[in-house]
């Protein structure tokens, strides 16, 4: 039987037979994009059992609220089916994150076309992926909306706060870059990087940096 909503979409109930104890529905997202299968294939790609969604310009993350309109909601048990990701237009990390908040709410996702079915058990290879993915993502989200935290996972070998004691190191008498470097126990080309990071300017005129080597004239001259 056919359930129309007073909306720009259709949720159409195939032949759907009732649940078994421990059988959850098949709910299939239809949805025709630029390029897809048109919703007359996709149908016809469904298993008879599959409560089919037509979403018209609904998103795929509207699915919860299409379902709701008739009565209906996805539970533990559940499969979600679609025929193709170009049916979606969502950006693929967001398909990625709701892909994976099914599949931790026990909700199995599968692509027809593909021959795929990601499963909700936690020793799922292609579930581990997802979360996986989804993970990443946020790991690199974290990293370009909170950029202090980039540098949490090495600690430095030279601390900003310790420039005017290195500063005075090498200002002492008869101090040379290999002295300080291995009294702070950094290769020299490390303390060499630091000053030009946070001291540019006492690079450009020190001599004092210098133990008198070619080696070491060639590298004040690179920082120069």
């Amino acid at each position: 039987m056919t359930y129309r909503i007073r909306a720009r979409h259709t949720v159409a109930l195939a032949p759907f037979i009732e649940r078994r104890a421990g059988v959850g529905k098949v709910v299939a997202f239809l949805a025709e994009c630029q390029g897809s299968a048109t919703i007359d294939d996709q149908k016809a790609a469904m298993n008879s059992e599959a409560l089919i969604v037509v979403a018209g310009r609904q998103s795929f993350n509207k699915l919860g609220d299409l379902l709701a309109r008739s009565g209906l909601q996805l539970e533990a048990g559940d499969r979600v089916v679609v025929y193709d990701l170009s049916c979606i237009t969502l950006s693929t990390p967001t398909l990625i994150r709701l892909i994976d908040r099914m599949l931790r709410r026990g909700i199995a996702f599968e692509i027809v076309a593909a021959g795929v079915v990601i499963e909700p058990a936690p020793d799922d290879k292609l579930h581990a992926l997802i979360r996986a993915l989804d993970g990443h993502h946020r790991y690199l989200h974290g990293l370009k909306t909170h950029p202090e935290t980039a540098s949490r996972g090495r600690k430095r070998l030279l601390d900003p706060d310790d420039l005017p004691a290195i500063k005075s190191r090498l200002e002492s008498p008869g101090a040379t870059a290999t002295d300080v470097a291995q009294e702070l126990r950094v290769s020299r080309s490390t303390l060499f990087n630091f000053l030009e990071r946070y001291d540019p300017d006492r690079v450009r005129r020190s001599k004092k940096i210098s133990d008198g080597g070619d080696e070491d004239i060639r590298k004040q001259r690179h920082l120069a």
